[in-house]
């Protein structure tokens, strides 16, 4: 099947592949091992990270957001009784990419775990500190892979002038 499916996208013809393996959102979130806690983990360290995220991106105020619009278009074609709302992750200040939040997520991460575990970092110190000679020569040993010819590689791989850790 997968065979005949390549053959007719090398023809460039029109295709359509439904996953096999979709699963129903409550199952795909209990395997993920999405919890209340892991939700509030992420939350506390992009709170540690606003100090540094301010210091090198300050017209973000240290937090990464994007805008969240009505779209009353797609509400009428529709026709539902709701609100509709659009979350423009396209329009995030350092990378102009969906998905740039959790990628740039996961590269926090990373070098939180990195510089913790090497006992640079501490949970309670100013994250701002990262932005500096020290840190950049620490990180500057390790390379980051991004499994993605799409939104996620130029989330990571997409910046502004300066470095993203």
């Amino acid at each position: 099947m997968i065979a005949k499916l390549l053959a007719r996208i090398k023809e460039t013809e029109e295709v359509q592949w439904r996953n096999p393996y979709l699963l129903p959102l409550a199952t795909a979130i209990h395997n993920a091992r999405i919890t209340a806690e892991n939700v509030k983990a992420a939350e506390e360290r992009l709170r540690r990270f606003e100090p540094y995220i301010a210091k090198v991106f300050p017209q973000t105020n240290g937090v990464i957001e994007s805008p969240l619009v009505t779209i009353p278009a797609m509400e009428q074609h529709l026709q539902v009784k709701w609100k509709l709302l659009l979350k423009c992750d396209s329009h995030l200040s350092i990378s102009g990419s969906i998905k740039a939040r959790g990628g740039i997520y996961e590269v926090l991460k990373h070098a939180e775990q990195l510089a913790v575990r090497q006992g640079m970092l501490a949970l309670e110190d100013c994250y701002s500190r990262l932005d500096s000679e020290v840190f950049r020569t620490f990180f500057s040993q390790y390379r980051i892979a991004v499994g993605s010819t799409g939104n996620l590689g130029l989330s990571i791989g997409i910046k502004e002038k300066k470095p993203l850790i």
